[in-house]
């Protein structure tokens, strides 16, 4: 689970372990650790949501993200990206977003991989297909 947090955004991604994870068990969680008594935790969990649309709540140091277990279900079998929710909280609006986590196409040279459950990318095809073609005697093309 990899996240990211940018103004009032809240971005979630799942690897394809983490989304079972979250339907087998029903939560997944990570954590920072600031020392031996504290860190800032975050969870994706099923649970009371509206449909097509995760909510986030922050709790004594805890970041989660709930998601409707039906939604959880469709979005493991379908080629769907994600969800993208504006929530509404005191005063303002945080965007949330729950995404699956797809392979790097790009990785800067001694980067480490760490997407071996990742999503298969699907503009790698693209990429690869339009290298092919590129490379390609020019054979009847004008």
């Amino acid at each position: 689970m990899k996240l990211r947090l940018k103004g009032n955004s809240i971005r979630v991604r799942l690897d394809r372990r983490d989304i079972e994870g979250l339907i087998d068990r029903g939560r997944i969680e990570d954590a920072v650790r600031f020392g031996p008594c504290l860190a800032f935790s975050y969870a994706v969990e099923l649970g009371s949501a509206p449909r097509e649309r995760p909510l986030a709540s922050y709790v004594d140091g805890r970041l989660t993200i709930r998601i409707d277990p039906e939604d959880a279900e469709a979005w493991r079998a379908s080629e769907r990206v994600g969800f993208d929710h504006q929530q509404a909280v005191d005063g303002g609006v945080i965007r949330v977003l729950l995404e699956k986590d797809f392979a790097c196409i790009d990785r800067a040279v001694g980067e480490e991989a760490d997407d071996a459950y990742a999503f298969p990318n699907p503009s790698a095809v693209c990429s690869a297909e339009a290298d092919l073609e590129a490379r390609a005697p020019s054979v009847g093309r004008r």
